[in-house]
């Protein structure tokens, strides 16, 4: 076992437990043929996902203040909407399209991961997602998480340090940081977890497809570094 006196282990959760960029990608092909809309989605995707970290690092420097993913994503979708020849989206069909991020689905290996770890360790989800997407995404994919926690509860997004300290406060490991880990498919997310005294699980995705070079491998020496979810339950003895 890498880390035997873990207790709680928290997950990051977009591109490390789902994998939104193939569901969406579908659902959104879907939802276009249903209402009659033909548009680049890939592209779409593409530049409709790209608003999202320069808009949380506003929120982390203090330029604007906390709104959540809904909020942020819709806002992001006005912008973009133009340049796909979407402008005549309805607010009802803008709702239709933002709620289709509820509905986007695990990684193959991540319900088998998960339930093999929920056997010996509390799950929790740690990510920037609101609170009811979290639940709603976790109740889609049958995800065994037993607490819902997100960036909505320290109001500020990771790598935030608020972030990582109000997660460990909340579940009682304020005295015990190093009894949580942090698994995620983000080099970033697990160093700045690791400066609060968290352990650390990584594994690759191609969240953003298959030509992804960023975060496919290690880049410190985490104390679980796996294929996937179900790689780490092996090494925690789940």
């Amino acid at each position: 076992m890498a880390a035997p006196d873990v207790k709680v282990i928290f997950f990051d959760v977009f591109g490390t437990v789902v994998d939104w960029r193939s569901s969406l990608l579908r659902l959104l092909a879907d939802y276009g043929k249903r209402e009659g809309i033909d548009a680049d989605w890939p592209g779409f995707l593409a530049a409709w996902k790209a608003g999202y970290r320069p808009a949380m690092d506003a929120v982390i420097s203090g330029e604007r203040p906390y709104f959540n993913l809904d909020e942020m994503y819709l806002e992001r979708m006005n912008q973009v909407i133009g340049e796909f020849g979407l402008d005549g989206l309805s607010e009802a069909q803008k709702q239709d399209i933002l709620h289709l991020w509820l509905k986007i689905d695990p990684w193959p290996d991540a319900v088998e991961g998960l339930t093999r770890l929920a056997k010996k360790y509390t799950l929790v989800t740690l990510s920037n997602g609101s609170f009811a997407w979290l639940t709603a995404i976790a109740k889609h994919g049958g995800l065994p998480f037993d607490a819902i926690l997100t960036a909505e509860n320290a109001q500020v997004y990771k790598p935030h340090p608020r972030a990582y300290l109000t997660a460990i406060d909340l579940m009682g490991m304020k005295a015990t940081p190093e009894q949580c880990m942090l698994t995620a498919c983000h080099n970033y997310d697990l160093a700045a977890a690791r400066s609060h005294g968290m352990k650390t699980a990584f594994l690759p995705r191609k969240e953003y497809g298959p030509d992804q070079e960023a975060d496919q491998a290690a880049e410190s020496d985490w104390e679980v570094v796996a294929r996937d979810l179900i790689g780490v339950a092996e090494a925690m003895g789940g």
